[in-house]
């Protein structure tokens, strides 16, 4: 009878992790280091593309504490990336515009009101270029953590299962 109940409540432990999702759960430090580090390298488990030895998991504590540590400082892209309105650089020089009627062709200078509005539409334009790159990347990389979480709850439920 014991048996029987613990296969049965391992089972839906078993599914449980294996169907969760990052919308929904977050793994807990904790279950990371027992489910994803220790018990694979006490059950003796691989994991595609990981090698889990005891150095490996040292290392990776000690790089997690590193990472908190590098979270307050930005690195250049994230500088380049934060940027707000900071399009101050009108275009300099006279410029004009070329039209051509019939056969003759006719050159007008363009006043630097002209310029300045040409320029801020094309700054504006920059800006939201880079409004969307910077929301591109960020929906990129929330993929990308959220496609690692899935990983990591379907390894801890192949250690549950083993």
């Amino acid at each position: 009878m014991f048996m029987v109940a613990s296969s049965v409540v391992l089972t839906v432990v078993v599914l449980n992790y294996h169907h969760r999702t990052a919308d929904i759960h977050e793994m807990p430090p904790w279950i990371k280091s027992v489910f994803l580090q220790w018990l694979p390298w006490i059950l003796r488990m691989g994991r595609p593309g990981r090698k889990i030895t005891r150095k490996t998991i040292i290392l990776s504590n000690r790089m997690k504490e590193l990472e908190l540590k590098e979270r307050s400082s930005k690195s250049l892209l994230a500088n380049v990336l934060d940027i707000d309105d900071d399009f101050r650089h009108p275009c300099s020089g006279i410029s004009g515009s070329t039209t051509a009627i019939g056969g003759s062709v006719f050159t007008r200078l363009t006043t630097v009101e002209e310029q300045n509005a040409s320029a801020g539409c094309t700054h504006k334009d920059l800006h939201h270029i880079l409004k969307e790159l910077q929301f591109i990347t960020n929906r990129m990389k929330k993929a990308d953590e959220e496609a690692e979480l899935i990983s990591d709850w379907k390894f801890a439920a192949m250690v549950v299962d083993r």
